[in-house]
């Protein structure tokens, strides 16, 4: 006989083995004791939580001949045709491939045949939120009114994609994450009567990445007990999931905290490498977080150890805050996205900054109404003295840029750099590009004329990264416009802060270009090599 997957094999055969909706199958049962049935029922919650396998039971005990206590007896015959899945009056439809108006009227032409061996005809549509606008409209009507001898099960992950006419047709259920307590107790039930080896902390480590889905369990204890030969220990676990160790977590809350940007950068690409998988590792990041605020708020917490309690008592209550903001965020982003090293990383980076503005106090240049350069920047350039007098002219030249290009702005040139913008998505795929495109995503271009552009970046590190690539993320922005540009990159937060004075000067038509010629030449006179390499570029696009 072929294998058959343990989520398969251990599908509960009655309400008893359903493990964490007690309250949902007391009610069920309770409505098949005292023959309470609806024409139609909505079984809503996340995956693996049980709507499947409840509607099935569901039909098979509304039809089963011996029922007094709300549950089937799995001996008569309706309920063996039914396990042997040779009933023909239970009807599972996925609408997820039968989603159209035809296979729908097709379904009303069936409904009207009395069932063939069973009380009712009962039809489990599972994913129903996949059907079209056309074919709802096609089940409206059957849905109010069916045969008395039709009952309806729909099943959702996603409720809020119905039209309100089914959702108000049908008793809705909503099935909730189940509780770790419960999947503990189904999982070792699995093991013993499998005869599986497999550590406690393994255990532990599959429950924590299934997310409340039991169905998401039973298929990483299956998964780990085929890779296993013998016991199965929670670094096998860890390697097939593609999720990272507590120490690794560890070491990364650890170089957070310390501001580490070149060392966190290494660790991302290292799991990148490997294969790990961002989206597990946030959420262990997530759970990390959320420990290390209940600890800050003197609840006692029995599973941190003494190296974990060292890394939160670094860290402030209003740093966690921050971190649990932006990373929780960051899950929303990964869960359906491409490219999730990237995302994470430049996520990361951003954290990191914001945990920079928090923790030191910013200083405004009064002349410029600008941030003077962190000590994190300084630390990067080879000689602070003489890039001092390089980045005022640069400064300088960033502002007349920015004044020409305000100067002849038009919304026609920025709706057309924006109508072009999500095309940067095509180039996270490859090396060449992959770095800036990623980084110019994150940005937004705010202003545009037919010679420059003006982008923001929300984070400081963010445009220190983009103007170290600078001939780079031209040459990709000229690739999706089809024209080179002068760019400025600047940061949200100082575009937020000039904004306002530009926006007067063009309304009271104050604004006049400037020459670039003066500053350009300065900047070829600073004699710092390195500096030189580093802001060759502005000086190219003028040559160019």
């Amino acid at each position: 006989m072929a294998y058959q997957t343990l989520y398969r094999k251990y599908r509960p055969k009655s309400f008893e083995l359903l493990y964490g909706q007690g309250t949902i199958v007391k009610t069920l049962r309770n409505v098949i004791k005292n023959n309470k049935l609806s024409h139609a029922y909505l079984f809503t919650g996340p995956r693996g939580t049980g709507k499947t396998s409840s509607a099935k039971l569901f039909a098979k005990a509304i039809n089963c001949l011996n029922n007094t206590t709300g549950d089937a007896c799995n001996c008569c015959d309706s309920c063996k045709s039914f396990n042997e899945n040779n009933n023909p009056d239970i009807i599972e439809i996925d609408a997820a491939s039968n989603n159209g108006v035809d296979e729908i009227r097709e379904l009303k032409n069936k409904v009207g045949l009395v069932p063939s061996m069973s009380k009712y005809k009962v039809y489990i549509i599972d994913e129903v939120h996949m059907l079209s606008i056309g074919a709802f409209n096609a089940l409206l009507k059957t849905l109010e009114e069916p045969p008395e001898y039709v009952i309806f099960i729909l099943a959702t992950t996603e409720p809020q994609k119905l039209p309100v006419t089914v959702i108000s047709r049908c008793q809705r259920f909503d099935f909730k994450n189940i509780s770790k307590e419960q999947m503990e107790k189904c999982l070792k039930n699995i093991i013993k009567q499998e005869k599986i080896k497999i550590t406690k902390d393994a255990l532990t480590e599959i429950i924590e990445n299934s997310n409340g889905g039991m169905r998401d369990a039973i298929g990483m204890l299956d998964q780990a007990f085929a890779f296993c030969d013998d016991e199965i220990s929670l670094k096998d676990v860890q390697e097939l999931l593609g999720t990272i160790s507590k120490s690794e977590v560890i070491d990364f809350f650890t170089s957070l905290q310390k501001r580490e940007y070149e060392k966190i950068v290494k660790m991302i690409m290292k799991w990148s490498n490997q294969g790990k998988d961002f989206y597990l590792i946030t959420q262990k990041l997530v759970n990390f977080v959320k420990q290390g605020i209940l600890y800050k708020k003197n609840i006692c917490l029995n599973d941190i150890n003494t190296n974990e309690l060292q890394i939160i008592d670094n860290y402030s209550e209003e740093e966690l805050y921050l971190i649990m903001d932006n990373i929780s965020n960051l899950l929303n982003k990964l869960q359906y996205g491409a490219q999730n090293d990237l995302t994470f990383e430049i996520q990361i980076i951003k954290v990191m900054d914001k945990l920079n503005v928090s923790r030191e106090t910013l200083k405004k240049d009064d002349d410029k109404n600008h941030y003077i350069k962190t000590n994190q920047e300084k630390l990067n350039k080879p000689d602070t003295i003489k890039n001092s007098k390089l980045d005022k002219v640069i400064n300088k030249l960033k502002e007349v840029r920015i004044n020409n290009i305000l100067k002849n702005s038009s919304r026609d040139e920025i709706k057309f750099i924006k109508n072009l913008w999500e095309n940067l998505n095509d180039y996270l795929i490859g090396d060449t590009y992959k770095k800036c495109a990623g980084i110019l995503l994150e940005g937004k271009p705010v202003a545009a004329s037919k010679e420059g552009i003006i982008v923001t970046l929300p984070a400081q590190t963010l445009l220190l990264k983009i103007e170290n690539d600078y001939d780079l993320s031209t040459e990709l922005i000229k690739k999706i416009c089809d024209s080179k540009y002068k760019v400025v990159y600047i940061t949200e937060e100082y575009w937020q802060s000039i904004r306002p004075k530009y926006v007067k000067l063009v309304k009271n038509n104050e604004l006049e270009l400037k020459d670039e010629k003066e500053l350009l030449d300065q900047i070829k006179k600073i004699k710092t090599e390195s500096s030189m390499n580093d802001f060759n570029e502005l000086i190219e696009v003028e040559e160019k």
